[in-house]
Formats: C-alpha cells, sequence, structure tokens
C-alpha cells in the first residue's frame, strides 16, 4: 500500500510524523516497514522519552506500547494528554495481552484504539489510517476556527499555536525561521478620514497582498491585532524573508483604494505599510517569544526611520538594518 491509495499527509501538505514508543526492536521494525514511505517515523524505548519526544516532535500519530520502563504506556499517554500541545495527538496503544480493565483504563487515559501484538499489518494499517485522516480532518475544522473573521487570514490564536510548532520543528533540523510584523502606515488617519468601512477595506485589501506574497503551503499570515499583522516563514533564510518582506512592501505601495469621497464622488487612496523582520535558527531551549520580540523592535525602528520601509534586526550585533 501507498499513500496515494489512501491520501496519507496532512493539510499542510507536509509529510506527516508518526513516533513509535515500544522497548521491543522487532515491533518497531515491524511498524516502520509498514509506514516507511508514509510519515517521517521516530522512536522511543520507554515511556519517559516517549512524552518527551510527544512534546519536541508534536507527531500527527503516535504508537504506544503499554509495558515499557520508566514509564507505563497508561501513564505516557496521560503525561500526553495532560499538554496542551500534545493533547489532539491520538495515541494507540499496542499490547500483547488485554483484559477488559485494561482497555477501560487506555479510553479513559485518552487512548484511541488498540493494536494486538504479534502485528497483524492490514489490520495495524487500517486503524492508523482511520485515525490519520480524522487527525486531518480535526486539523482541518481547528483551523477554519482559527480564522480571522474579517480578513480571512489567521487569528492572534492560531498564529501562537503555529509559531511554537514551527519554532520546534526548525529548532529540530535546525533550519532558518523568519518572522515578518508588518503595520499598517498612517491607519488611524484613514478611519478619522473615511470612516471604518474604509479602514476595514484596506485590512482586507492588506492581508490579501500579504498572502500573495507569502503563499508556500507552510507559510502562515496571520492578524496579529487591529492593523498589524504578522507572517511566519519557516525554513527561510535571511535573503528569502527579506525578499518577501520586500515585495510585501512594494505590493502595498503600488495598491490604489476606490473610497467614496462624498455621494457623487470617488478617490484612490493609497497607503503602505512598515515592516520588521528577524530571521534565526531557533534553539528548542529558548521560548519563540523572542523572535517576536526582535522583529517588533525592527517594526518600531522601520516607523521610526519614515515608514514605508523594511528594518531588519541582527541578532549578531543586536543592531538594526534598514533596506532604505
Amino acid at each position: 500500500m501507498t499513500n496515494k491509495q489512501v491520501g496519507f499527509g496532512n493539510i499542510s501538505n507536509r509529510t506527516p510524523i508518526m513516533l513509535i514508543a515500544d522497548d521491543q526492536p522487532l515491533v518497531v521494525r515491524q511498524i516502520y516497514e509498514v509506514f516507511q514511505n508514509d510519515f517521517h517515523i521516530f522512536m522511543a524505548s520507554d515511556g519517559v522519552k516517549c512524552v518527551e519526544m510527544a512534546n519536541e516532535l508534536l507527531p500527527d500519530i503516535i504508537l504506544l506500547d503499554i509495558n515499557m520502563p520508566h514509564l507505563d504506556g497508561f501513564q505516557a499517554c496521560e503525561k500526553i494528554k495532560e499538554n496542551v500541545l500534545t493533547s489532539h495527538i491520538p495515541v494507540i496503544f499496542i499490547t500483547s495481552n488485554i483484559d477488559e480493565a485494561d482497555e477501560v483504563r487506555g479510553f479513559e487515559v485518552g487512548g484511541v484504539d488498540f493494536i494486538r501484538k504479534p502485528i497483524n499489518t492490514t489490520i495495524t494499517w487500517a486503524r492508523v489510517q482511520s485515525h490519520a485522516q480524522l487527525k486531518r480532518q480535526s486539523d482541518l475544522l481547528r483551523r477554519l476556527a482559527l480564522i480571522d473573521g474579517l480578513t480571512g487570514v489567521s487569528n492572534r490564536y492560531q498564529f501562537d499555536e503555529q509559531l511554537t510548532t514551527d519554532w520546534l520543528s526548525c529548532a529540530r533540523e535546525q533550519t532558518p525561521l523568519a518572522l515578518l510584523m508588518i503595520d499598517a502606515d498612517n491607519f488611524k488617519h484613514l478611519n478619522d478620514s473615511y470612516g471604518h468601512q474604509a479602514g476595514d477595506k484596506f485590512l482586507k485589501i492588506l492581508a490579501q497582498k500579504i498572502t500573495s506574497c507569502a503563499h508556500r503551503p507552510d507559510d502562515l499570515v496571520a492578524r496579529y491585532g487591529g492593523e498589524e499583522f504578522a507572517c511566519i516563514l519557516p525554513n527561510t533564510d535571511h535573503a528569502g524573508a527579506l525578499k518577501v518582506a520586500e515585495d510585501i512592501r512594494k505590493i502595498v505601495e503600488k495598491t490604489a483604494m476606490s473610497l467614496r469621497k462624498d455621494e457623487d464622488k470617488k478617490i484612490a487612496v493609497k497607503t503602505t505599510v512598515s515592516i520588521g523582520m528577524h530571521c534565526l535558527i531557533p534553539n528548542r531551549n529558548d521560548k519563540p517569544t523572542i523572535l517576536i520580540k526582535s522583529a517588533d523592535q525592527a517594526l518600531y525602528r522601520a516607523k521610526a526611520l519614515g515608514k514605508n520601509q523594511v528594518c531588519v534586526f541582527d541578532n549578531r550585533v543586536a543592531e538594526f538594518a534598514s533596506t532604505k
């Protein structure tokens, strides 16, 4: 079987992650051979390591042996479900022998299914497929609930969640993560001169223009608050992020918005954005808030330098560089 037959993958088009926690190498190998073409597969040999790796990897599905050293499968599952970042991950228990009481306990601690040893590859495939599909659907519904009602891009809650996820992913893979903080220049004047409906219209247009420049499947554009937007660019180096930022600045600068000045006359109004940018390779021991703080500082600098420009925070020398 292949993922083309069953449609494995997730809504961001990345390869999903499976975490197998079992202290029997033969079982791990059997499962690996079944799913190696469909998942990035990681292994843990005890319950403590399983919880640690779940927090670090944020996998799409966990196959968890009940009988393991240090923490058994039930205890590990409880800890996974206690963490808000991992609580939504489906956990399938693997076991040699199970009675009714164990099965009840497994569901009580948050498990979704059981796979019995020795591994039957057909049954294992079907059960993992089913829960992977449910996980994709759940992720999609969660995303729909995380959309900003006015602009149609992600809202602040989704931004916070995705930044944490991308931070951990880029830290694990040692790839760069870039953040753009984007603020509409003179937005209060636009609202005061033409009304809040004009301001809302501009925010919708601005969201569309940003999205047109940050359009890779894993890029995320969010309304950060008021007239401020944020753009998360995973696996993007300094040069790539700077290009996206400049593309956004230029396309907004060229965009004219048609507004009604009075009942008989329409006028074309232009406005601009200021952008703060920071790019780094995350350290999993740090918090992603340091990326927000640096990009915000760069944004304030861009405003102070005259607006309508991109300002970059350089962590190596703790200073700013402007593109203008």
